[in-house]
Parts: C-alpha cells; structure tokens; sequence
C-alpha cells in the first residue's frame, strides 16, 4: 500500500507540474518598453473616421459585451445644452439687430480645432462640461470671424478590437504596436453646425489614444487656407490602451504623445494647446493648463482661445 501511495503522490505532482508553463503564459507580466522602436500602429485597416450622422451604424456593430457595458452607466441629461444652445441663439439674434460695424472681424483669417478626449473617465459631468465649452468656444469664434472644428477621439471597442483580433490570428508576434481601432469623430468642421449632444452617448467614450488624434487634427488644420491656425485639446488623463500597453510598455501610448506634441511646437505653424482636467498636461505640453474640476473648463477655454488669437506684443 505504501508504494502505491508514493505513486499516486508522485503521479499527481508530476499532472501538477505539467500545467505550470500554460500558467506561467497566462499569466506573464506586460512587457517592458522599449525607448528605441518607434511606434507605429499594428494595422489601420479597421480605422474610423465619422462624422456624427454615421455614428449610430457604427456603435449598432459592437459585440454585446460593449453595448451590455455601456447601459450599466446612467444617461446623462442633454437638457442643460440644449437650454444653452437656446440662449446663445437668443444672444446671437439680439447682436444682429445692432447696427452693423465697419470694421471687419478680428479673427476672420484664424481657424480653431477643439479636439476632445473621449475616454471612459469623462463620462457623465465632465463630458457635459465639455460639450457646453465647445458651444461656448464656437459661439465666441462665430463673433469673432474665426472658423472652427469641433473634433473628438476615442476608439470603437474597449480592450483592443479588430485590430487586436487580427494580431492573435497572426501567432501575436511581440511589440506589435497600437493594437486597438481609433474611432475619430468629427462634430463640425468649419462652416457647418454642431451636433455636441452626441457626446454624451454612454456607448462612445472608450480608451484614449491621444498622439494619433492630435495628428489627425493637425493634418486636418494643415489643409485649411486660414493662417493663423490653433489646435486645442482637452483631456482628464495621459493616454490610456490597455491592449497597447500591455504589449508594447506602460510608456508607449505617453511617449508618443511628448513626441507629437513636440513635433508639432517646433514646426510652429500650429499653435497648440491643452486645458487638463485634474491631470498635468504641462508634462506634454508647453501650453498646458490644469484645472481641478469640469466646471472650470468653459471660463478657462474662452480665456485660452483669447489669449491664443489676441497674443501679447
């Protein structure tokens, strides 16, 4: 009896020990980051590019999981932008009946891109604040002659989709690169009107991939013939993908960021900036300012775009 003890004990140990290595790979840590490969994107074949009227087509495409992830998170009441669209309507009319000035607007060769983060963290308050500032920004830049943009980033799926798919039937070879699918939204572009209610759909805001997003925007203000150009962002957070980062290093998404961002001030035909919402965006951005709740973000834009367009001598 004892022998056969000894090997079922034995026998047990060695079914132990065969499952050690499918653990080990289950549970393998991130992997390190590497300052020296360039980033890149694993493929950009499932890329979106939107303008409001399309996203419903698109969000009715998420796997159940994401839309099921997205009813445990209350709607948010768009009534409060739909009062303050009303009464900048109401203060527009009211200017229009003054009589008509001779001089033309200060601002009429100046275009502005707001470009604004739609990770899951701004959900709720902070992304009604949001969409509120961008009414006001865009009624001030009315005024002033300015065109503007009112863009949006974020991406179709959370953790990875398409794109990270595709990666695992390629045998997921390393440092793959960003591995999840950029959905950037376009809520007007100069001379059409807004749509910024749609910001606070539950369903939209996912994981943030901030230096292709600034990209996207800066090429698209690169097109335009105005010559004063302003790029701003507004965002709560550094960069976040975690499919990306786990393959590529908890730096890869941030680093990206500094390096467009920089790209971007030293080329100087673009003036770019950034408002953080409890989040230090002077780390990325020379013309960063932190502001330590939503509410702050409407007073704080229009100050920015003044100082923007009406630099000190």
């Amino acid at each position: 009896m004892l022998w056969r003890d000894a090997f079922l004990t034995v026998l047990v140990a060695l079914i132990a020990l065969s499952f050690v290595p499918s653990l080990r790979r289950s549970r393998r840590r991130p992997v390190r980051f590497d300052p020296n490969r360039p980033y890149q994107a694993y493929t950009r074949e499932f890329d979106v590019e939107t303008k409001t009227d399309d996203l419903d087509a698109i969000l009715a495409t998420l796997p159940e999981p994401d839309r099921r992830w997205a009813e445990r998170y209350p709607p948010v009441d768009p009534g409060p932008l739909y009062d303050l669209e009303t009464d900048l309507a109401a203060q527009r009319a009211d200017m229009g009946a003054a009589p008509p000035q001779d001089s033309s607007p200060p601002a009429a060769d100046a275009i502005v891109s707001l470009l604004i983060d739609h990770s899951g963290s701004m959900r709720g308050q902070p992304m009604l604040f949001a969409a509120k500032a961008a009414l006001v920004a865009s009624d001030l830049l009315d005024g002033l002659g300015a065109k503007q943009e009112v863009l949006g980033f974020t991406t179709v799926r959370w953790k990875g989709g398409q794109s990270r798919e595709k990666w695992l039937s390629d045998r997921h070879p390393s440092y793959p690169g960003r591995l999840n699918d950029l959905l950037h939204i376009i809520y007007c572009s100069a001379g059409e009107a807004r749509h910024c209610a749609t910001m606070l759909r539950p369903s939209l805001l996912k994981e943030n991939i901030d230096g292709e997003a600034i990209e996207w925007a800066a090429s698209r203000l690169r097109r335009r013939d105005e010559r004063q150009k302003c790029l701003i962002v507004l965002s709560d957070g550094a960069p976040v993908d975690d499919s990306t980062l786990y393959e590529n290093g908890d730096r890869y998404l941030p680093e990206d960021l500094r390096r467009v961002a920089n790209e971007i001030e030293q080329a100087g035909d673009i003036q770019l900036a950034a408002i953080g919402i409890g989040h230090p965006v002077g780390q990325y951005y020379k013309q960063g300012i932190t502001i330590d709740s939503p509410e702050e973000l409407e007073s704080t834009l229009i100050q920015l775009i003044n100082r923007l367009l009406h630099p000190a001598p």
